[in-house]
């Protein structure tokens, strides 16, 4: 069920942030550990009216991040299933490189779909005025809540220049079977020109807000206010969470890995 208003989310942030962290501790390869939480999450989310395929679709944008440990495929010497020459350049394949890769893209979508169905569940005021009440500073409060408000803006902006670029890159299929939008390493450019345009769409935006927000007298806060309503079961709701931690723990020390 989705909250309304200034509710209290203080238990779901604190389960949100357990389960995460006991994702992100769960040992390299433990790949049945990740499928049962996995299975919980999206039958959390089914449960709160979310569709877990949408949600699962919807993670897969944490998994560019992964490609920062693709050099751990070719630079570990452990485990070697492939090796090779391409040209001058001698190169083997690790299994405990791809093993390290496989985990993290795991735990990344995973960790994400957790933090959407928070999203999803409670309103930016819930979370905001939830953070301030459990005593983090208010800088974190102010950037979560500008956050979760302009990634929205943000991903639609990229659907335009998406929609953008395939109007103006669309050739129609005749006799040839001429290709739409051009060879590989053109279509890698052009993302590359998109990914760069879009930043610079945001940093000039966020300076644009900015400078209309210290117009009005902004002191660098959002002003939602406090919390309309509390949670009285709070404390069995944050037991709860420390049991779901214990849990993935143990699984991720008592199931196999491969």
């Amino acid at each position: 069920m989705i909250a309304t208003g200034r509710q209290d989310a203080r238990a779901a942030i604190v389960t949100t942030l357990l389960v995460t962290l006991a994702v992100a501790l769960l040992p390299t390869g433990s790949y049945l550990a990740y499928l049962l939480v996995w299975l919980a999450v999206a039958t959390v989310a089914a449960l709160s009216g979310i569709a877990p395929a949408q949600l699962a679709r919807r993670a897969l944008v944490a998994l560019p991040f992964v490609v920062a440990a693709l050099p751990l495929l070719f630079t570990r010497s452990d485990e070697i299933i492939w090796a090779g020459e391409l040209g001058a350049i001698s190169l083997s394949v690790s299994g405990a490189g791809l093993r390290i890769i496989l985990t993290t893209a795991l735990k990344a979508w995973i960790s994400v779909q957790v933090a959407l169905i928070l999203v999803k569940l409670y309103p930016i005021e819930s979370i905001v005025g939830s953070l301030r009440a459990l005593k983090l500073p208010d800088t974190i409060a102010t950037s979560a809540g500008l956050t979760i408000r302009y990634l929205d803006l943000l991903r639609n902006e990229a659907t335009r220049m998406l929609r953008a670029r395939s109007s103006r890159s669309a050739s129609p299929i005749g006799e040839t079977r001429e290709r739409a939008g051009g060879s590989i390493p053109w279509r890698a450019r052009v993302t590359g020109n998109l990914a760069g345009a879009l930043f610079l769409r945001a940093y000039a935006r966020a300076a644009r807000v900015e400078e209309a927000a210290t117009a009005r007298g902004a002191r660098g806060s959002l002003s939602f206010g406090g919390l309309q309503q509390t949670d009285p079961r709070i404390v069995q709701k944050a037991a709860l969470a420390l049991a779901a931690f214990a849990l993935i723990s143990a699984a991720g020390a008592l199931l196999p890995r491969f």
